[in-house]
C-alpha cells in the first residue's frame, strides 16, 4: 500500500510565532512535545521551512487553537492581557504559563459569549450598575457602602455553616451583580485570581487550586479591581515593594476585601478581638477561632486587628512572620471527586450556565453550542440544569 505523501502548507511566520507565544510555550518546549528539532520550530517561525498539514493539526491541538487560524494572513487582534499585579519587579517577572494563559483565554471567551447571548435576550442595557470608585476613596467607607448596597448585614457571616458555603454564598452575591465568577486551575504561586473589565460584563476568576478561605478573599480583592475599573492578574496579600502604582492598587484592594469580609462594626463586637486588645498579646487559638467565625484566613483577621487598632504594628509583624512559617498548602475537601455536572457549575459559575441554558430554551443556540460553551458532554446537560 503506497505511503501517503505529506502535504506542505505555507503559513505566515508571524502567525506561527503568535500561536506559540499566545499559549506561553517556548521553542524548546514545542520541540520536546512534538519530538522534533528546535531548529525546525525556529525555521517555521522565520519562514525558512513549511510545516505539513499533519504537523499543523498537532500544533493546533498543542496551542489550543482551531486549525483554520494557521491560514490567516496576519495574527488576529486579541485584547491585551490584564495588568500584572503579581509580586517582583517587572523585569524579573516570568511570563505567564500555558495554564494561566488558557484560563484567561477561556474567561474572555465566556465573557464574549455571555455578552452576545444577553444582548439577544433583551434590548435593555445589560451593563451592571456598579459603583465607580478611585484610589483616593477610603476602602473602609467603600466596603461599608457596598455591604449596604448589597444588603449584607454585619452579622451575615454568622449564617455560614462552613467555608464552602461561605464561598458559594459570596459568589452568589457577586453573580447577582451580573458579574461572571469563574474558577480556573492555575499554580497558586503564579496567580490567585484575575479580573476582566473590558466588556459589558465583568469577570472575576479565582484559582480553584487555592484554599477556600483564600478564594473568598480573592473574590473581593478582584471585586475591588472591578469597582476601580482596573483589570488585573493578582496574588492578593503579597504587595510588591518595587512599583508605586502596584502598591497603591493592591493595598487598596486588600484593604477593601478585608473590610468587606470583616467589617469593623462586627470586629468591635467580637469577644476574641476585645480580649486580644486587653491582653496585648495575640493568642493563636483566639486568632484562628475568629478567622473561622468570619470564614477567612488568620492572616486576614490579623491585618484587620492592626487596621482597626486592636494591635500595634510590631505585634502584627511578629505574628505575621510566625503565620508565614506555619503556612501549609491548600487542603482539599475529602471525597471521591466532583461529578461532571457539579464541576461544570463550579468552574463556569451559575450565572454563565443559566445564561447559556436560557439561550438554548429560546433556540438562540444549538445543543452543540451549549455543550461547547459549558465544556461538557451533551448527556450531562439535564443534570446541569437540575443543579441550577
Amino acid at each position: 500500500m503506497p505511503t501517503e505523501r505529506p502535504v506542505w502548507v505555507g503559513v505566515k511566520p508571524s502567525v506561527m510565532k503568535w500561536a506559540r507565544e499566545s499559549i506561553g510555550l517556548t521553542i524548546p518546549e514545542v520541540s520536546r512535545r512534538l519530538n522534533i528539532r528546535e531548529s525546525t520550530v525556529t525555521e517555521w517561525e522565520t519562514g525558512d521551512r513549511k510545516p505539513t498539514l499533519n504537523t499543523l493539526r498537532k500544533l493546533a491541538s498543542l496551542y489550543k487553537r482551531p486549525l483554520a487560524v494557521f491560514f490567516l494572513p496576519i495574527p488576529p487582534l486579541e485584547p491585551p492581557l490584564p495588568t500584572d499585579y503579581r509580586v517582583l519587579p517587572e523585569e524579573k517577572r516570568r511570563p505567564l504559563t500555558k495554564q494561566a494563559l488558557l484560563a484567561i483565554r477561556r474567561a474572555r471567551y465566556l465573557q464574549s459569549v455571555a455578552t452576545e447571548l444577553l444582548k439577544e435576550e433583551s434590548t435593555r442595557d445589560i451593563r451592571p450598575s456598579l459603583e465607580r470608585i478611585s484610589l483616593n476613596d477610603d476602602p473602609e467607607f467603600v466596603a461599608e457602602r457596598q455591604r449596604t448596597k448589597l444588603g449584607i448585614s454585619p452579622a451575615y457571616h454568622q449564617s455560614f455553616r462552613s467555608v464552602y458555603e461561605a464561598f458559594s454564598r459570596w459568589r452568589e452575591v457577586l453573580e447577582n451583580q451580573h458579574i461572571l465568577v469563574l474558577q480556573s486551575r492555575m499554580s497558586v504561586r503564579e496567580a490567585r485570581g484575575f479580573s476582566l473589565i473590558d466588556s459589558l460584563i465583568p469577570v472575576i476568576s479565582v484559582n480553584i487550586s487555592d484554599s477556600m478561605s483564600a478564594r473568598i478573599f480573592t473574590l473581593f480583592h478582584e471585586y475591588a479591581h472591578i469597582l476601580l475599573e482596573i483589570s488585573g492578574i493578582c496574588t492578593p496579600e503579597d504587595i510588591s515593594p518595587y512599583d508605586t502604582h502596584t502598591q497603591l492598587v493592591e493595598r487598596f484592594c486588600n484593604h477593601f476585601a478585608g473590610a468587606f469580609l470583616v467589617p469593623k462594626a462586627a470586629l468591635d463586637q467580637d469577644i476574641n478581638a476585645r480580649e486580644t486588645s486587653i491582653r496585648g498579646t495575640i493568642d493563636n487559638s483566639l486568632l484562628y477561632e475568629t478567622a473561622n467565625r468570619f470564614r477567612v484566613s488568620a492572616q486576614v483577621i490579623l491585618r484587620r486587628l492592626l487596621i482597626c487598632e486592636f494591635i500595634n504594628r510590631s505585634q502584627y509583624q511578629v505574628k505575621l512572620d510566625e503565620l508565614e512559617l506555619q503556612k501549609r498548602p491548600p487542603t482539599r475537601k475529602k471525597g471521591f471527586g466532583m461529578s461532571t455536572p457539579k464541576r461544570c457549575i463550579t468552574e463556569n459559575g451559575r450565572l454563565f450556565a443559566a445564561i447559556a441554558l436560557a439561550a438554548k430554551e429560546r433556540d438562540s443556540i444549538t445543543y452543540s453550542d451549549l455543550a461547547d460553551y459549558l465544556a461538557i458532554d451533551l448527556k450531562y446537560l439535564d443534570k446541569v440544569e437540575a443543579l441550577l
